[in-house]
């Protein structure tokens, strides 16, 4: 409420919200992030480069693995419309990356590249994953892998990958992340390789909730 003096009348204006609201950027009110804290549910991001649709079905797996992690929300995008928000409000981050002449595409490269240097996020502390696609049986499929978590560690964040167990012994084992072949030996995502893409989607989750609820 506001008071106006004119002459020997008072006028009172009375500035209601929406108005208020209307005069905001929209730009300046996407960019406005929701609370984050212990009370807030834990929240990751998988984002992914896909041609093809080989890394969007192993995307997909990962996020299946997410969801049996209860509590925690999984937000899915290719890696280029992934936004500052996208990036500042998750607790994970989990990279999916094909695999070109044995390395990461050098579009998705620039991409991600650019969230350090020009939208200049914070990932300290996030917890984040790996995985890739390609189509010959080595190709460089687990060198994208390291490059994307060499990626992460220069950026702060803390990185893990999917857990194994062997049901005869009851060894446990762990790998640095999940891949799979799509080459003509053998074409597509099998459901072998999107388990590995579930227990990679897991195994974070888990550390996500773990680290978030300290």
């Amino acid at each position: 409420m506001k008071t106006l003096h004119s002459g020997n009348r008072i006028v009172l204006l009375i500035l209601l919200p929406f108005a208020m609201a209307a005069s905001v950027p929209v730009s300046l009110a996407d960019e406005t992030s929701p609370p984050k804290g212990k009370g807030s549910p834990p929240r990751l991001l998988v984002a992914y480069y896909s041609l093809t649709g080989n890394t969007e079905q192993m995307a997909r797996g990962v996020t299946e693995g997410i969801r049996r992690v209860p509590g925690v929300t999984a937000v899915v995008k290719q890696v280029g419309e992934v936004t500052k928000q996208d990036l500042e409000t998750a607790d994970g981050i989990i990279l999916g990356s094909p695999t070109y002449y044995a390395n990461i595409p050098g579009k998705m490269k620039v991409v991600i590249d650019d969230w350090s240097w020009k939208m200049k996020v914070d990932f300290t502390d996030k917890v984040g994953g790996a995985f890739s696609t390609g189509g010959g049986q080595v190709g460089g499929k687990e060198h994208v892998v390291t490059s994307l978590l060499l990626f992460m560690l220069s950026n702060r964040m803390i990185v893990a990958g999917p857990l194994y167990r062997n049901e005869k012994t009851g060894s446990v084992w762990g790998e640095p992340g999940s891949s799979a072949m799509t080459g003509p030996l053998d074409p597509g995502v099998s459901e072998e390789e999107l388990d590995s893409a579930r227990r990679l989607g897991e195994r974070i989750a888990s550390l996500v909730k773990k680290l978030k609820a300290r």
